[in-house]
């Protein structure tokens, strides 16, 4: 048994399942496998005809991603004699996890390949109600722990095939980033000609995957590729990636005519079809790291580090906002697409760590968020909180060292560069208010803010185990409230392991003001608490929109590196203070 599981750790690695010399796609193809290798006549193979007919709905959790999906890594590309196959350098591969669509366990990324065929019409392995793609991609995950392997699989759609409209329309759902990253990769891979051809191509596996991950067929089944080995998993996306016809032309011509096998019998009755919809967005989301290996216990931010190095880094966040030593910098405002301003379904979910509220339909791409210095259109993807054990504390944020009772975080993404930037909110109890300051504060606040987090806190208090759901109908101009326009800036990392860097913080001066009922019901029936602490700020710039800053105590000014960090405006005050406790001191 073990000698069968280290050949297929081989061959999954480098892609050929079995020796090159025996078996081909042409004199040694499909048709006569079974001679050498009897289990590609078996009952459960691969690829098979989808007949849509014929499949049965099951509801599946999301996939989830690790957070290094959505960074560019160093692949290799290598012609093994049938394909061409994509391996990620780095000794540290099982970072990049996946979990979900129901899944046992955590599965590790292994390699992904390509088949193509002859024309513009053949080449999926898979079909669909006997409906050819010119090509399918194969992402090939294992899990280390029991050894099942699952396949990832997207067909490929040439534009060839498509009338004017249907290019317009199908090429709409692959995002440009994902087009563009498939260009790189076919303008290199279609020089590795020879087995054994191998070169060296930086990509980002999130790119390649494309948004369109939402709608999936399930089905167990076998290698498409000898020995035949049974036992697969099989995932196939129902949205193909569109192809220009001179990239798959390319293969044809420089690497192999075709690398493809036909349906073999479907020889159970029912197989089931995914039409769970959710943000495919949650390459990002915050939160994808497992339970298990973190928490706010025993587990906790101390002691990430220890299983995440990035934790312990010189960009992380969250921070403690020294205001004085903050830089003005004028920004242009920040614009939402008018989905923000609309009444929308969202699924709140405890994900073992927070509640995580996630957009529950089908136009992502409606909620865009433009302005604010932002390079480019970010969309979003989801929002949180995060709370502490009472109502002085929770934010994960400080200012001047003074700690709020919660924070929220809208968190968004852009499609064409991955980036991630997050918009925070303190969250402030009416507890930590006098009579006076509670009027005052709570006149800041609108009246709709107020009433829609009363409505979400009413629903979201009862998700009081993890992976428990429900669908609540929410604005999320209204969550945001009125006072976006006075903000820090500054770049940091996820608040959340595996803590990665280059995010950026925008971080809004005016709170939101919550009951300390609202919050109570979150750490009695949710969890306790679920923040981490200020980190270093070493050189990081934190940039303020607003001209005059407010002035804080003298010690708090001993952040700077030196006085010219000191806003010119605060000088005068802050002598003036000076002086005043210099007096009090002597007239003692």
């Amino acid at each position: 048994m073990r000698v069968v599981i280290f050949i297929l750790l081989l061959s999954l690695s480098t892609g050929s399942f079995a020796s090159g010399n025996d078996w081909n796609y042409q004199n040694e193809g499909p048709d006569v496998w079974s001679d050498s290798y009897p289990l590609c006549a078996a009952r459960l193979q691969s690829p098979i005809d989808i007949k849509t007919a014929c499949t049965k709905y099951l509801s599946y959790k999301p996939f989830q991603f690790t957070e290094d999906y959505s960074m560019v890594h160093n692949f290799t590309l290598q012609n093994n004699g049938h394909t061409i196959v994509g391996t990620w350098n780095a000794s540290y591969s099982a970072s990049l996890k996946l979990v979900g669509g129901d899944l046992n366990g955590s599965f590790d990324f292994v390699s992904f390949h390509l088949h193509w065929g002859e024309n513009y019409r053949s080449g999926s392995e898979h079909q669909v109600n006997g409906n050819k793609y010119a090509g399918e991609i194969h992402f090939i995950y294992m899990n280390p722990k029991t050894h099942q392997v699952a396949v990832l699989g997207i067909f490929m759609e040439s534009v060839r095939n498509l009338t004017i409209n249907e290019t317009v329309e199908k090429t709409a759902r692959s995002p440009s980033y994902t087009i563009d990253e498939w260009k790189r990769y076919f303008d290199v891979a279609q020089y590795l000609k020879k087995p054994d051809n191998t070169t060296n191509l930086s990509l980002n596996l999130s790119s390649l995957m494309g948004d369109s991950l939402n709608d999936f067929w399930r089905y167990e089944g076998s290698l498409t590729t000898p020995p035949c080995t049974e036992g697969i998993i099989w995932t196939i996306f129902r949205e193909p990636i569109v192809f220009t016809e001179s990239e798959l032309e390319s293969f044809r011509t420089n690497v192999y005519f075709e690398d493809y096998r036909d349906p073999q019998p479907f020889n159970t009755t029912e197989m089931p079809i995914e039409l769970f919809i959710f943000v495919t967005t949650a390459l990002v989301v915050p939160h994808a790291v497992f339970g298990e290996l973190w928490n706010y216990g025993d587990l906790g931010p101390d002691v990430w580090s220890d299983t995440y190095p990035l934790c312990a880094s010189r960009s992380q966040s969250p921070i403690n906002i020294k205001t004085a030593c903050t830089t003005f910098q004028p920004f242009l405002p920040f614009k939402f697409s008018s989905s923000y301003s609309k009444t929308n379904n969202f699924t709140l979910q405890n994900n073992g760590h927070t509640i995580v509220g996630q957009y529950f339909g089908n136009d992502t791409a409606s909620f865009n968020l433009t302005g604010g210095a932002l390079n480019g259109t970010f969309r979003f993807v989801n929002f949180h909180l995060h709370w502490g054990e009472n109502y002085k504390s929770g934010s994960e944020h400080q200012v001047n060292g003074k700690k709020y009772a919660g924070e929220i975080h809208f968190v968004h993404r852009n499609p064409d560069t991955g980036q991630i930037a997050v918009l925070g909110m303190f969250m402030e109890s009416v507890r930590n208010f006098t009579i006076h300051e509670t009027i005052e504060k709570a006149a800041k606040v609108s009246v709709t803010t107020v009433n829609e987090w009363k409505r979400y806190f009413d629903v979201a208090e009862q998700l009081t185990q993890y992976e428990n759901k429900t669908v609540l109908n929410l604005n999320l101009v209204s969550l945001m409230g009125d006072s976006l326009s006075d903000f820090w800036r500054y770049a940091g990392s996820l608040t959340t392991p595996p803590c990665t860097e280059g995010i950026i913080w925008t971080m809004f001066r005016d709170p939101i003001i919550f009951t300390e009922s609202e919050l109570a019901s979150f750490r009695t029936n949710v969890y306790f608490e679920d923040y981490r602490g200020p980190q270093p700020l070493y050189d990081r710039i934190v940039y303020r929109s607003f001209e005059n800053e407010t002035l804080s105590t003298i010690p708090e000014y001993n952040c700077c590196s030196g006085a010219s960090k000191i806003p010119l405006e605060l000088l005068p005050c802050i002598a003036m203070k000076f002086l005043l406790l210099l007096f009090s001191h002597v007239s003692k």
